[in-house]
């Protein structure tokens, strides 16, 4: 069996601002750090046969403090960097349209306000979790991205709810385990 210790990133300086990231390269708060030293502590034992994590800076932060007791080399992956959010990034939700329209988070939607649609992030997510599965069958998988990608994941192992909108994901600093 195939386990994925999913990990979102600990808090931003951008999140703890209510500003929209995506593709932005926020940094970790004090608050994203302790969070991070927490889930290092909290996977201080659990067996890690290799780590993928998304290119930017605070998902890669924040596996360093994982790493520190893995000892791992990351492998980097574009695929699970954040959604692009387009202008909306660096603003706040008052700033931009409703928060709904916003991320469009239904999967059979093709509404498009010049944000990363749905179908397409998840697309690539697909893409990413099927052959990550297919080389690493019977390990262990870190992998340390974001909360878009997170709902992602949940979709990929539980499916889509009946009325295609995928509202939940992890919080910063959260692991949530998978199998297959």
């Amino acid at each position: 069996m195939t386990t994925i210790y999913y990990v979102r990133h600990g808090q931003t300086d951008m999140n703890a601002a209510g500003l929209w990231a995506g593709k932005t390269n926020a940094q970790l708060t004090d608050i994203g750090k302790q969070q991070a030293i927490k889930t290092a502590k909290d996977l201080e034992n659990t067996k890690i046969d290799v780590a993928y994590v998304s290119p930017l800076d605070r998902a890669i932060n924040t596996f360093n403090y994982i790493n520190e007791f893995h000892h791992l080399t990351p492998i980097i992956d574009k695929r699970i960097e954040e959604r692009g959010f387009g202008e909306a990034e660096g603003k706040t939700s008052d700033e931009t349209i409703s928060k709904e329209k916003m991320y469009d988070w239904n999967l059979n939607s093709d509404f498009n306000i010049g944000v990363e649609k749905i179908k397409d992030a998840y697309k690539r997510v697909e893409e990413f979790l099927n052959e990550t599965l297919k080389n690493n069958k019977n390990k262990n998988i870190l992998i340390v991205a974001h909360g878009a990608i997170g709902r992602m994941f949940d979709v990929y192992f539980n499916g889509l709810p009946a009325n295609g909108i995928i509202l939940t994901g992890p919080k910063n600093g959260e692991v949530k385990i998978y199998s297959k």
